[in-house]
């Protein structure tokens, strides 16, 4: 299902939850069915047993109130409720009209919205009922336990999930206050040494779309975490912290160019302009022009399998390949 069927389908079932707030209900048996065009599938008809307050049947805004979706308008003739409606879910803005109908028992009603998402043109209705099945129920028992599921935490393996989730947590209005405090403080204390959980935030904040930044959110100086971060550079992590820590990345090239060339076989009259023109990385230059399998013969005689020089050579190609010197 394309995201923006996701964000509408958001709005409209929105509707459908129970009301907020603690308050002794009875049991109800709910049923909706919507359409919408341009959905690549139908969406089947859904029956939940809900708990609602005792006489919200007659409130609309009990049975199908949310706080992403506001009602305006709202006229009682009867035992017949219409009401304007305006949803924002996620940025995503949808108007329309509802209508409701009770008896003794029952309710039924209608709820058209249209606007757009993701630019695209988009109109749904959702038809929906309610029958009393009886039974005394806490109406704020469903959110205690939506609550606790939308906050469980404990599939999480390091900070690097915390922060997969962490526009959850630091949204407006979140139930999960206790875990935004959790969130921030496992940021502030392991992203400056832990370089899985500091790609992890990297990558959320380049890239997030709801424009929620965790570095902001948490109040982490983001100039000191990089430049701790940065101190752990190795072999194992250059990959990831390379692009962040570019003095720290090439002063490790340079460490480990050092390293490979005073590890090469040198003639003792050539030895020292032999190691300079290596560390210069010249002679690197002047092999790049032959395939790496086939590498030119020296001028002192043919390559042979097993020489030192040449194998160490080999080796400082694909050491210039893994770091881009």
């Amino acid at each position: 299902m394309n995201r923006h069927h996701l964000a509408v389908l958001g709005m409209l079932t929105s509707f459908l939850s129970a009301a907020a707030q603690a308050a002794p209900g009875e049991y109800w048996e709910v049923t909706s069915s919507m359409e919408m065009p341009g959905m690549p599938f139908a969406m089947p008809a859904t029956t939940q047993k809900v708990c609602i307050p005792k006489d919200g049947e007659k409130d609309p805004g009990k049975t199908s109130g949310d706080k992403d979706c506001k009602m305006t308008d709202v006229k009682t003739v009867g035992n017949k409720t219409t009401w304007k409606a305006r949803c924002d879910h996620d940025g995503e803005i949808m108007t329309g009209t509802g209508e409701q109908t009770t008896s003794s028992g029952a309710y039924q009603g209608k709820i058209k919205l249209s606007g757009k998402s993701e630019g695209q043109a988009m109109n749904m209705t959702m038809a929906y009922s309610g029958k009393r099945v009886g039974g005394n129920c806490d109406t704020g028992e469903a959110e205690r336990k939506v609550k606790a599921m939308a906050c469980d935490t404990s599939h999480y393996r390091g900070t690097a999930d915390w922060i997969g989730a962490a526009d959850h947590f630091l949204q407006k209005d979140s139930p999960c206050t206790e875990q935004r405090k959790q969130l921030c403080e496992k940021v502030r204390k392991d992203t400056p040494h832990d370089v899985q959980a500091y790609n992890a935030l990297q990558f959320h904040d380049q890239n997030s779309q709801s424009g929620i930044s965790v570095a902001r959110e948490c109040k982490l100086d983001m100039a000191a975490t990089t430049k701790s971060i940065c101190k752990t550079l190795n072999g194992k992590n250059y990959s990831s912290l390379s692009a962040y820590c570019p003095a720290e990345a090439k002063k490790y090239r340079e460490v480990q160019r050092r390293k490979e060339c005073e590890g090469r076989s040198y003639t003792a009259e050539t030895r020292a302009a032999d190691l300079k023109k290596c560390l210069s990385g010249k002679d690197d230059a002047e092999d790049e022009s032959e395939p790496a399998e086939t590498p030119a013969p020296r001028k002192s005689g043919k390559s042979s399998p097993g020489n030192p020089a040449d194998d160490a050579l080999e080796a400082a190609k694909k050491l210039r390949g893994k770091f881009g010197f």
